[in-house]
């Protein structure tokens, strides 16, 4: 016989819950008293009980969805015995063993000394988390849940927020499968630099040198993919993660200002909806229109050899670029390996840009600062397809730049830089 499961009321006041996990698989039998969903209401997740035997058959719901209080949820096998699905709306009282998500009062379930890093499908995490983390920008999809089966409690947020920054480390450095560049004040106003398609650190040398000697603590990375790091990236989406690490292992949780050129704009931009930001200022940034130069990306991503490599840089800048022989090498056996082949084709489609940051920028700058770089010179983007951006983003321009502005125009850079942090 089949019985059909609703969604329990588990408290006076509550009138829908989220189905948060099914501790059961389809066909699976269970016994009065096993566990058999999670439901999240507006207050803590619970692990609500099986009231009888069974077996569950069928889901009607999708996880994540909020159901009202006596909605079918599932299709129960309740065999020859007595329906104990008929009533289950009607229930006043959850289950004996309930999560709390106070301070005072720790859950029953929690074994903190195994975290467990949750690897897809809905996120299980308490309110109390969610809103936390909603609070103080931290990307809670990226925390290691303490609470059962990986779900993410209040003090995993509390951790991130408490977390000391790191010293300054001065010369290159390894970790988290990118790597960075550190100089300036361990003190000074943080602010990190991301570089664009085919670049690594190196390609803020100019500028991330004046600003730390103007008393910036000032990190530039290596994304993954890029220079030395370890990590790959397969997609654009890949770039973010290890980057938002960094950050916060070594930054700290002060708001930081990010620098970005090309498609590094994308990886920034996450980065500022992710955790506190100070400014964003993009260079040449990819996202904001349609054109794109894909011989370009093409070129450095299968480069035939040192000189295909140095003719293709020639379409970076107006002028020469400043790229010794030994550096266009150094770049050519990078590439070499093909580690950029899977980006370049993620950026590009067969319209043109595959990837639009239009209207999240937009967003994002009503809350921050936000700064578009353009060479009017540019040969890989068109500088003109971002002039219909929000009035709320500040356009700079670049008459006599190519792609490179911060190579090109570094004290001019530098100074709309220095204007932002020191207002």
């Amino acid at each position: 016989m089949t019985g059909i499961l609703k969604m329990p009321r588990l408290g006076e006041t509550m009138e829908q819950g989220r189905l948060a996990a099914w501790l059961v698989e389809p066909g699976q039998m269970f016994k009065r008293g096993d566990a058999l969903l999670e439901v999240e209401t507006d207050k803590t997740v619970v692990e609500f009980p099986a009231l009888g035997d069974g077996a569950l058959m069928e889901s009607l719901v999708e996880l994540g969805e909020m159901v009202d209080v006596g909605a079918p949820i599932a299709k129960i096998d309740i065999g020859n015995g007595p329906d104990w699905t008929d009533d289950g709306n009607d229930k006043k009282a959850g289950p004996e063993e309930s999560e709390s998500d106070s301070a005072s009062a720790p859950s029953r379930d929690i074994a903190p000394d195994r975290p467990v890093k949750q690897t897809g499908g809905i996120l299980r995490a308490t309110p109390m988390a969610r809103r936390l983390a909603k609070k103080n920008a931290v990307n809670i999809a990226e925390l290691t849940g303490s609470g059962r089966r990986g779900r993410v409690e209040r003090r995993d947020v509390e951790a991130v927020l408490t977390e000391p920054t790191l010293p300054l480390a001065w010369g290159p450095q390894t970790g988290h499968g990118v790597a960075w560049l550190e100089k300036g004040d361990e003190t000074g106003v943080p602010v990190l630099f991301v570089h664009g398609f085919a670049a690594d650190h190196t390609a803020w040398a100019g500028l991330q040198s004046q600003m730390a000697r103007a008393g910036c603590r000032t990190l530039a990375v290596d994304l993954p993919s890029h220079g030395a790091a370890t990590l790959e990236a397969l997609d654009i989406d890949d770039l973010h993660p290890p980057l938002q690490t960094v950050a916060r292992k070594r930054l700290g949780r002060a708001p930081i200002h990010l620098v970005a050129h090309s498609m590094g704009a994308i990886a920034a931009l996450r980065l500022a909806q992710t955790r506190p930001a100070a400014s964003l200022t993009l260079i040449a940034p990819a996202g904001v229109g349609r054109r794109i130069d894909g011989v370009f990306l093409d070129a450095l991503a299968r480069p035939k050899n040192a000189d295909h490599v140095k003719s293709t840089l020639k379409r970076l800048t107006a002028g020469p670029n400043g790229l010794s022989d030994a550096a266009i090498q150094s770049l050519f056996d990078r590439l070499n390996q093909g580690r950029v082949s899977a980006l370049a084709e993620a950026l590009a489609g067969a319209s043109g840009q595959a990837v639009d940051i239009r209207a999240p920028l937009a967003a994002l700058a009503a809350d921050i600062p936000v700064s578009l770089l353009l060479g009017h010179r540019d040969r890989i983007l068109d500088w003109s397809e971002a002039l219909d951006i929000s009035p709320l983003i500040g356009v700079h321009h670049f008459p006599d730049a190519g792609h490179m502005p911060q190579w090109e125009a570094t004290p001019d850079v530098l100074a709309i830089l220095q204007r932002k942090i020191n207002r």
